[in-house]
């Protein structure tokens, strides 16, 4: 029975009082006093009256909680120190948040007070242990009973879970791993035992690790001597069989497998591990459901919803593998009747016929409706990719026709089909449309894991020659080392990404673009490494000509001299990288600002050491940025005395751009 929280509140103010005389409220190693009572409040309570001894002490006899307590429940009415209450569900121990063991900092304010709580709970222990162990007794009947209606909601979630067929354990068995165990002798014909069907069978040329087949149960067995075999040998397996629930959802029923082998003939567990439901509600929206199977953890049921927790993520976890062999025969009719109904799962099983998981291929068949047709027309690499790794946004799925949803030609798609292509294979030959030998230009690429640089090749040279000339040049330059004596080209595509930037920088140089002589230097690194040289030079000498523009004008105009130093402008960009350098600070990353007319350096010497680095300036229009000495100092008095003169008389009357 609930305790009535109104009705208590007419108990909140005891009619105790307390008196200072009392030695508890001088023992300063307690910090709360508590006072008890029992009262009828709908039912028989036992009331905590709980005050801060240093509180009582100094008269205040106000408690700061009241805690009221029944036989199956309990309350505890708070007041803040705004004098307002506030109700609680705390324990006792919890009643202060800064501490786990409350009880430690209280006292009873009399025996009687103890006495009462040990004979309202008939306990002969301390009355605050008596109290803790009440209501931890409490709290685990609410722990139960909450796991309860939990686990009933799981019970009625898999209410309706069909039998596991029937021929589920011969298949299962038909896939585990097989051995042919015997006692190692030089012999031609070895006599042993089958581990799938024990019978005892013999077999000429037999080696350890060789394969050969039962002649009684027809199963592959892999050779294995039994003393070889060890003391903790085991095989295990995880498998899935899709079922019908009847309410519109489909289940997917994890299965292990585990098979230890101390003797000739395997000890077999198979159990049922994990449960996925899915279906599509009545707005269309694909649904799923994880649940899994924890042994002695339940009270009504050892299920539990949600996927299995593991201990380390993105760590192979064996009982939380939901990847693994699907059982088919049951499908058509499993399947029968709901959305999936002409889902092509099984046949994308048997083509791979390796583990996969049941679940994600569902939901893809609902959210990609041209799945289906992909599998049916042979592309089940797509198929998987779509499955399980991209979104396909490189598939036109509002069309209705195999080569109009991989965007490719129609003659294109036996060749796709034939190379087994995947979604990364596809995006990169719709990338080679009108092509004329896009065929065999990606199988080159294939070989020779190309896939980035060509298209801007191409618009030089056939795919014939441009194949031709790669080959060609990568027999010998594969060997070519750099100054540092490692490989230059370790793989093919480093050399097509070379020859790209070559024809680039050709372009650049108005080289003429049809030459084979150009187009197919007799060595590409030697012609590649000159050309950027060449390219260097003809933009050096660009840099030079714009910066020694941007000083054209004003030269003459800011230089200025006074009191033994100099103001001069540099004259090519090498001058300010030397400056930077000599000074240690980072004009020398200022040429393109000066060439881009962001900006202007001048440099201060003294009169007596004119060619020696002292401070530098930076100026925009009519107003100095910043001055700097080595390392990046500031001004000395002088050097600002001269820098403000100069500003007065020379660059304030300047019209300056920059």
């Amino acid at each position: 029975m609930k305790i009535d929280k109104r009705k208590c509140r007419a108990y909140a103010t005891p009619d105790r009082k307390l008196s200072p005389a009392n030695g508890i409220l001088h023992a300063k190693q307690i910090s709360y006093i508590v006072t008890t009572t029992v009262k009828t409040i709908a039912h028989r309570t036992l009331v905590l009256y709980i005050y801060p001894r240093k509180q009582v002490a100094r008269g205040d006899c106000k408690p700061l909680c009241v805690m009221f307590h029944t036989k199956d429940d309990f309350l505890t009415l708070y007041r803040k120190e705004d004098g307002s209450t506030a109700w609680r569900t705390a324990s006792f121990d919890r009643l202060n948040l800064s501490t786990y063991n409350f009880s430690s900092q209280c006292a009873f304010y009399s025996n009687q007070d103890e006495k009462r709580v040990q004979r309202y709970f008939h306990a002969d222990t301390d009355g605050f242990q008596a109290l803790i162990s009440a209501q931890d007794a409490i709290l685990e009947h609410r722990r139960k009973e909450h796991q309860i209606t939990k686990e009933k909601a799981v019970i009625a979630r898999m209410e309706g879970i069909p039998a596991l067929p029937r021929g589920l354990a011969s298949w299962i068995k038909s896939i585990m791993p097989a051995y042919f165990f015997y006692d190692y002798k030089r012999s031609k014909n070895i006599t042993g035992i089958c581990s799938a069907c024990s019978h005892e069978i013999t077999l000429s040329g037999v080696k350890q690790g060789n394969k050969a087949i039962c002649p009684h149960c027809k199963h592959e067995l892999v050779a294995k001597p039994r003393s070889r075999r060890g003391s903790s040998m085991y095989d295990r397996e995880t498998f899935e069989v899709i079922q019908n629930m009847g309410d519109g959802r489909l289940v997917v029923r994890i299965i292990k497998a585990y098979y230890s082998y101390t003797s000739d003939t395997p000890k077999a567990e198979v159990y049922e591990n994990a449960r996925e439901f899915i279906w599509r509600d009545v707005n269309g929206e694909i649904c799923t459901e994880h649940y899994y199977y924890s042994s002695n953890s339940g009270i009504i049921t050892n299920w539990k919803k949600g996927e299995r927790p593991v201990y380390i993520m993105y760590q192979y976890h064996f009982e939380g593998d939901t990847c693994g062999h699907l059982y088919t025969k049951n499908l058509p009719e499993a399947l029968d009747g709901t959305p999936w109904q002409y889902c092509t799962i099984a046949g994308f099983y048997h083509h791979f016929h390796e583990h996969m998981q049941a679940l994600p291929f569902l939901r893809a068949h609902m959210e990609h409706p041209k799945l289906e047709l992909l599998c049916k027309t042979g592309f089940y690499n797509i198929a998987s990719d779509l499955a399980y790794h991209s979104d396909g946004k490189i598939l036109d799925e509002t069309q209705n026709r195999t080569h109009k949803i991989l965007g490719i030609a129609l003659e294109d798609l036996a060749f796709l089909r034939g190379i087994e292509a995947d979604l990364s294979v596809l995006e990169t030959f719709q990338k080679y449309a009108g092509i004329k030998d896009r065929q065999q230009l990606l199988i080159w690429g294939l070989e020779h894991k190309v896939n980035r640089d060509i298209l801007e090749i191409l618009r030089y040279m056939t795919v014939h020659k441009f194949t031709w000339y790669m080959d060609k040049q990568y027999a010998f330059l594969r060997l070519r080392k750099t100054p540092h004596k490692t490989q230059r080209y370790r793989a093919m595509q480093d050399l097509v990404s070379e020859y790209r930037d070559y024809l680039e920088m050709c372009s650049k140089l108005n080289y003429g673009m049809k030459k084979n002589s150009v187009l197919f230097p007799k060595d590409l690194q030697k012609s590649h490494d000159k050309v950027a040289r060449r390219l260097k030079h003809k933009a050096d000498a660009d840099t030079k000509q714009e910066f020694i523009a941007a000083y054209r004008d004003i030269s003459e105009q800011l230089c200025f001299e006074k009191d033994g130093l100099k103001l001069i402008c540099p004259s090519v960009p090498e001058d300010v990288i030397a400056e930077g350098c000599a000074l240690a600070h980072c004009v020398g990353d200022y040429i393109g600002r000066i060439t881009g007319r962001e900006c202007i350096i001048l440099f201060i010497r003294k009169s007596c050491e004119i060619d020696k680095p002292y401070y530098t300036v930076e100026i925009r229009g009519q107003e100095v940025i910043q001055v700097r000495g080595i390392g990046n100092c500031s001004m000395t008095p002088e050097v600002k005395a001269f820098v403000e003169q100069w500003k007065r008389q020379v660059l304030c009357k300047q019209d300056i751009a920059a």
